[in-house]
């Protein structure tokens, strides 16, 4: 502000001792308001009488306080006035702190005296009366530059000093103070609320299941069966849950990253703090580097917030699982008479498998009747008896190539036994005594049944980490003097209340120019016009980040995909979240039920890495398009607290809610196909019933399953997001520049992602005056009326151009002219 013009000195120290814009009331026995209506008042010219106001004309064209100079005629009379006199009194609350500036007790001093003090005349305020009564007048277009792309940023809409700029505002210490309910549920603070409610539904609806768990298996450990029976049934209540806690995950992670936004967000102290040792941070973005220079306690709440946020959608994705009962199939090497009822033998040296005489009667017959066994050849059917498990068939009989005179039995044995321990090394299936297996004959097996289980342990570690969430999203609540620049609309309103130094004419200073360390130019500066793409606002680093985050899970989504449907043409796709024999792994070393469903679950936290990382990404296009938004033509201000004047505040901080909310229901999606995608694959054998026997000891596997469909599903939607990102960047801003009678370029975009320095360096210079037009009490202060960005003064000769905020029209910046 120092290195502004003397004459635009001279303009401002006249302006500074027009009307206040906080004037109190005038007695009524000094001055009759209604004397001095009028439609439309200009300075310096009479009133006249208008259709729309009073039909009483004014009886004089200037007034004076009681106590002025005058004439002996106009003296007033020392006997009192026979109107009744009275006196604007506010008494003191809650809401209006003792620190009043205005400290001169006005229930002894007159009002009329409190509006000389703080610059008001009659005029002024009969005009306030008059605009209040008859609403706004006079609004005028006043082109400011002959020049064809300034028209459409340039007015001169001036507000009357009548208009109602101090909504929400305190006239005493704090402007910014508002009443405590409304200032809680609006802004940020109104955000966080949302996010904290969300988190708490979530959290009573964890609870509520730990409880009916508790009460059901009577431990907290374990699992507990929440369906048995059919698989079709099983396999429709195991995806719906799993839609339902992925949603629920991802609302989670956004209400976390929403607050780590807030917390990670600079004070103005903080910024003008970093400016002076010549730091930039972010703003308008969730930043990690912004915790070098905010309190330490707030840095750890946000790393509390956004990691407890993080572990639960890995945790809540481990809750469920579900498991398959399948029953072991027999294994009978028998020659091509066992087929006609030729006689066996039943010895235990050639019944591995344990089997009674009347399961080989009951095999021998079933396999007599035609179509009851389904036959395969040799090579097939060491293709499906050669996985960890077979849900379709429950025995299988080798017809060997030799003729056995004693027994048409040759060997049995244990079930389960995968046929693969009877190859050679050309692949044919052997039979134990050396015979070559011909083809076999696989018996159908019935319907298998399946169960729906819930984890109560992980259960219980997810309620406490949706706990942790919701306290910490609690606690930025309670610091009620918290106020940060979460939005771009903060950082311009506290820029233009409180110029930052250390940016002082460099309008057009980027982020490269702050990298370098080069805060302040010694000379004016020239505008290089050049479209600007979206793709071009992030930096490189955060390019290769969110690069880096896609391949991290988008490459072995893509490579597992490619390896599963090239070793299985024959029937590649499988469905979601059903473990099948193919595309089932055992691990190296055992794991449990408990232990299994939280290492596929890992995976969740890629996609979260990449939710955060996407959010980031794309809040920094949608920051350089807000405020490039300000070249273009005049818009308020959007706040995260406090709005006052023309100012508009909002939930969401920087991304628009139509993007966020599309990203969140996106990653929902790709959520619940990675859980349906790779899920531990729970198998519980048991043996074929017979009447003799009955049911046979059971045994469990857990091995590692894939589903090729949900695989492809994933697939798609990362590549889709991808294209999203890489479509949205090609987007050009719009042009809010003049180079060679040609629009072109926008001096007001972020290239390089958030810098607050930046940010600073433009807004100075907004207190200039119009050439020509009186400056108003109002329009000291732009930040509360809609406000545009560019050429507030122009330059001339050996003096540049200067660029600001104005509420009073501005031009567009031209190439070949030097700005600062």
């Amino acid at each position: 502000m120092g290195r502004l013009r003397s004459d635009t000195h001279t303009s401002m120290m006249e302006s500074s001792r027009r009307p206040s814009l906080w004037a109190g009331s005038l007695r009524r026995d000094h001055i009759r308001l209604d004397d001095l209506a009028s439609d439309r008042i200009e300075e310096g010219q009479p009133y006249t009488s208008s259709k729309s106001g009073p039909s009483s004309a004014s009886r004089q064209n200037s007034f004076a306080w009681p106590f002025h100079g005058r004439h002996a005629s106009e003296a007033p009379s020392t006997t009192r006035s026979s109107r009744f006199t009275f006196r604007t009194w506010q008494p003191r609350t809650f809401f209006r702190p003792h620190d009043d500036t205005a400290s001169i007790d006005r229930s002894i001093v007159p009002d009329y005296v409190v509006n000389f003090i703080r610059g008001e005349t009659p005029e002024t305020l009969a005009r306030k009366k008059e605009q209040r009564k008859w609403g706004q007048h006079g609004v005028e277009v006043t082109p400011r530059r002959d020049t064809f792309a300034s028209q459409p940023i340039e007015y001169g809409h001036y507000y009357s000093s009548g208009t109602d700029l101090t909504r929400d505002l305190n006239t005493f210490s704090s402007w910014s103070r508002k009443s405590g309910l409304r200032r809680h549920i609006t802004g940020w603070r109104g955000g966080v609320i949302f996010n904290s409610l969300i988190s708490f539904i979530i959290l009573l609806v964890g609870i509520i299941c730990l409880i009916l768990v508790i009460a059901k298996a009577k431990l907290l450990a374990g699992e507990s069966a929440i369906f048995s029976g059919d698989c079709a049934t099983a396999e429709h209540i195991n995806i719906g849950i799993h839609i339902v806690i992925n949603v629920f995950a991802v609302a989670l992670l956004s209400g976390a990253n929403y607050v780590f936004q807030v917390l990670s967000s600079p004070t103005r102290r903080e910024v003008a703090v970093a400016h002076e040792n010549k730091h930039w941070l972010d703003i308008g973005i969730p930043s990690i580097r912004n915790f070098l220079h905010i309190s330490g306690f707030r840095a750890a709440v946000a790393v509390i917030v956004l990691l407890s946020a993080v572990a639960s959608q890995v945790i809540y994705n481990a809750v469920i699982f579900t498991t398959q009962n399948v029953v072991k199939y027999d294994v009978l090497f028998v020659t091509q008479s066992f087929l006609d009822h030729a006689p066996f033998s039943n010895d235990t040296n050639i019944n591995a498998g344990g089997l009674s005489n009347l399961d080989i009667i009951n095999l021998q017959n079933t396999a007599s009747q035609a179509g009851a066994f389904t036959n395969m050849t040799s090579t097939t059917c060491l293709q499906e008896f050669s996985s960890i498990f077979q849900p379709s068939f429950d025995a299988v009989l080798l017809i060997i190539d030799t003729v056995s005179t004693t027994s048409s039995l040759i060997r049995t044995s244990e079930p389960g036994t995968s046929l693969t321990t009877f190859t050679s090394n050309n692949n044919d299936i052997t039979a134990p005594d050396g015979s070559h297996v011909q083809y076999c004959l696989a018996r159908p097996s019935a319907p298998q049944t399946c169960s729906v289980n819930l984890s109560g342990s992980i259960l219980g570690i997810a309620v406490l980490l949706n706990l942790a969430t919701v306290i910490s999203m609690a606690i930025i609540l309670a610091r009620s003097s918290f106020e940060p620049l979460v939005t771009l609309g903060d950082s311009i309103r506290s820029f233009l209340r409180h110029p930052d130094p250390t940016t002082d004419n460099a309008c057009l200073l980027t982020k490269s120019d702050v990298q370098k360390g080069d805060w302040a130019f010694s000379e004016a500066q020239f505008f290089v016009p050049e479209n600007h793409y979206w793709f071009r606002t992030p930096s490189l680093s955060r390019w290769a980040l969110t690069a880096a985050s896609w391949l991290a899970i988008g490459a072995p989504t893509a490579v597992a995909l490619g390896l599963m449907v090239s070793g299985n043409l024959d029937d590649p796709l499988t469905r979601f979240g059903v473990a099948t024999p193919q595309f089932s792994f055992l691990p190296p070393s055992p794991f449990g039920t408990a232990q299994m469903p939280l290492v596929t679950a890992l995976p969740q936290l890629l996609l979260a890495a990449l939710y955060l990382v996407t959010n980031a990404h794309l809040t920094t296009y949608f920051l350089s398009h807000e405020l490039s938004l300000f070249a273009r033509s005049p818009r308020s201000l959007r706040v995260s607290s406090n709005p006052a004047g023309e100012q508009t505040t909002s939930l969401f901080l920087t991304l628009p809610r139509p993007v966020s909310w599309t990203l969140l229901a996106w990653f929902a999606a790709m959520g619940f196909s990675l859980s349906q995608a790779v899920f531990p694959g729970v198998i519980t054998f048991s043996s074929s019933n017979s009447p003799s026997t009955g049911p046979r000891p059971t045994d469990r596997i857990v091995a590692v399953s894939f589903s090729t469909q949900a695989l492809l599903a994933l697939l798609a939607l990362l590549v889709a997001l991808l294209l999203a990102i890489l479509i949205l960047g090609c987007r050009r801003t719009g042009a809010a520049s003049f180079a060679s009678g040609e629009a072109k370029g926008n001096p007001l975009v972020l290239r390089g992602g958030s810098c607050s320095a930046v940010i600073s360096a433009k807004c100075h210079h907004h207190d200039i005056a119009p050439p020509g037009l009186p400056r108003q009490q109002n329009e000291r202060e732009p930040w509360l009326r809609s406000i545009a960005w560019g050429v507030v003064e122009e330059g001339s000769g050996m003096r540049p151009g200067r660029c600001g905020f104005s509420a009073n029209g501005v031009g567009c910046v031209d190439a070949g002219r030097n700005y600062v």
